[in-house]
C-alpha cells in the first residue's frame, strides 16, 4: 500500500493561482492583440500579410495555452475538494 500526504489547500491555491494567470494571461493576449490588430490600418503588402498569418497562428498557441491552464486550475480545485472532502469524511468516522 502506497502512503500519501496531501495539503489539500495547496492544492486549492493553487487552483487559484492558475485561474488568476489564465485571467491574467487572457487579458495580456486581447491586449496585445488589439494592438496587433490595429497594424491593419497602417500595413498593407506581402510582408502585412505574412504578418497577419503569423499572429493567426500565434493566437491559436495562445487560446490552446489560455484552454490547458483552464483544465489544470479545474482539474487541481476537484482534487483539492475530493481531498479536503475525504479528509473530512474520514475524521467523522472517528469521532464516535
Amino acid at each position: 500500500m502506497s502512503t500519501i500526504n496531501i495539503d489539500a489547500e495547496r492544492i486549492t491555491q493553487a487552483a487559484s493561482t492558475a485561474s488568476h494567470s489564465a485571467a491574467t494571461l487572457h487579458s495580456e493576449v486581447d491586449r496585445l492583440m488589439h494592438q496587433l490588430r490595429a497594424l491593419q490600418e497602417c500595413w498593407t503588402g506581402t510582408a502585412s500579410a505574412g504578418f497577419q498569418t503569423v499572429v493567426a497562428d500565434w493566437q491559436q498557441v495562445q487560446a490552446k495555452v489560455h484552454e490547458s491552464l483552464t483544465q489544470i486550475q479545474k482539474a487541481l480545485a476537484l482534487a483539492g475538494q475530493q481531498y479536503a472532502d475525504v479528509e473530512s469524511a474520514n475524521t467523522k468516522l472517528f469521532r464516535g
